[in-house]
């Protein structure tokens, strides 16, 4: 399944609730443990023909990977994804119809920065990201010792890709 960077957009636009036991779910818990590592299926709360997994990783460095996948019978695409405090090269070559955002970081290297990855047509899944200082994301850092950066993200990240489920976050006592 090949889709357009429109398409891209409008799924994750599309309304999305949190499945427990193949059923939308009104509300869930998430209790934060170290390293995170949770992986949600979703679903068009509308007419149900979209399947998504939302996946929220971390790593023993403390790399905070918050993602979503459209999926269907043949494929997972990823749509987008923010990495806190992780690596990252984009492309070192642009093509003529790359979305203008993206221009200023052709070839960029985000070392242990905060960035959004997007879907791109015609680039590799998640080829492209943008600083986190240059989006409209509230969360622009989460720090280790404060894990509600880590509530605040992954909430916002909900509201991002818009889930209706309510989530519940339980912070992590230290």
């Amino acid at each position: 399944m090949a889709i357009t960077n429109e398409q891209a957009q409008l799924l994750i636009g599309i309304e999305k609730k949190i499945l427990i036991d193949n059923s939308p779910v009104d509300s869930v818990t998430l209790q934060q443990e170290f390293p995170i590592d949770i992986r949600y299926h979703l679903i068009d709360s509308a007419e149900g023909n979209f399947e998504f997994l939302w996946r929220i990783s971390q790593s023993s460095k403390n790399v905070i990977k918050l993602s979503l996948h459209v999926q269907d019978e043949d494929s997972n695409i990823g749509l987008l994804r923010i990495d806190y405090n992780g690596p990252h090269q984009n492309p070192q070559i642009a093509k003529e119809d790359l979305p203008e955002k993206f221009l200023p970081y052709v070839g960029r290297w985000f070392d242990n920065e905060s960035h959004i990855h997007y879907y791109v047509d015609g680039y590799r899944p998640l080829a492209w990201a943008i600083p986190i200082t240059d989006s409209s994301i509230e969360t622009k850092i989460i720090e280790a010792d404060k894990t509600e950066t880590i509530k605040n993200a992954i909430l916002e990240f909900a509201k991002v890709i818009n889930v209706k489920t309510n989530i519940n976050v339980q912070t992590m006592l230290i």
